[in-house]
């Protein structure tokens, strides 16, 4: 059987009543990331505390979804506290007791680009090349320039903020792949992943502009890819609900998930 922790970025969305309906009915968990800028109009608000009424898991993904190494220490962990209080106060208005803090990077830009959302030369040199495409396949790049001595800096910064915040690693214990454990993607605070649908990719905003093209293209990277199939490790597998037409999008890849015997497990 392989396993793997269900994230989704970017709730709530026009989709989010709708998708949670639609996981809960195939008793699918999953960790929604929730920007904070979606969830303070009252009605993205008020999804927010019905998904975490069916038992979703909401997580914070800072308030306007800008990148870490352009905007700074102080604006992104004043936007992380933003989000969080609209998450607490969700929690407090389903009268469900509020989960560990948990977080994750908007572009997964940690403070140096998203090229380098860690130092690959942590990652043992047979997995780097692997380790690289996993999230330059997976994100939108707009360079892959290596980060400064002052990007370096941010991103320990803000790690150390978010331990002193309250916030904690997702616990993933039963991750074992070799170019995980012992890496910084191990180690990190906020919520790293082992596999992008990069379903993204297939939103109106961006279909026809990035190597995935159609719903097959995305369910033929996750038959073939040499890792998400192995049973001796879960997985983190990151998806999206966008405010864009992803729905069928998803749908259709949590079936072939399911169909690909997977099971989903729960935070």
């Amino acid at each position: 059987m392989k396993r793997a922790y269900l994230t989704i970025d970017d709730s709530p969305s026009k989709h989010t009543d709708e998708l949670t309906d639609f996981l809960v009915s195939k008793n699918v968990p999953a960790v929604l990331f929730a920007r904070g800028a979606f969830m303070d109009a009252d009605e993205g608000f008020t999804k927010i505390v019905r998904a975490i009424e069916k038992g979703f898991t909401i997580a914070n993904h800072s308030y306007a979804h800008e990148r870490t190494s352009e905007i700074g220490f102080e604006n992104q962990t004043g936007q992380i506290l933003r989000t969080q209080n609209l998450i607490d106060r969700a929690y407090d208005e389903a009268g469900i007791a509020r989960p560990p803090r948990y977080f994750r990077f908007p572009h997964l830009d940690r403070g140096c680009g998203n090229a380098f959302p860690i130092n690959f030369e942590t990652v043992p040199n047979e997995y780097r090349d692997y380790v690289q495409h996993l999230f330059w396949d997976g994100v939108r790049l707009e360079t892959k320039t290596p980060p400064t001595p002052g990007q370096l800096k941010l991103k320990n910064d803000i790690q150390s903020w978010l331990a002193g915040n309250g916030f904690v690693k997702m616990p993933t214990p039963d991750i074992t792949l070799p170019w995980w454990t012992g890496t910084e993607l191990e180690t990190a605070i906020d919520a790293m992943i082992t596999f992008s649908t990069s379903d993204w990719m297939l939103s109106p905003r961006h279909v026809g502009k990035w190597p995935p093209k159609t719903a097959k293209d995305l369910t033929d990277k996750i038959d073939n890819d040499p890792f998400l199939n192995r049973e001796d490790s879960a997985h983190i597998i990151l998806m999206h609900d966008d405010r864009e037409d992803l729905l069928t999008i998803t749908e259709n890849l949590v079936n072939h998930y399911l169909n690909s015997n997977f099971t989903f497990l729960k935070i």
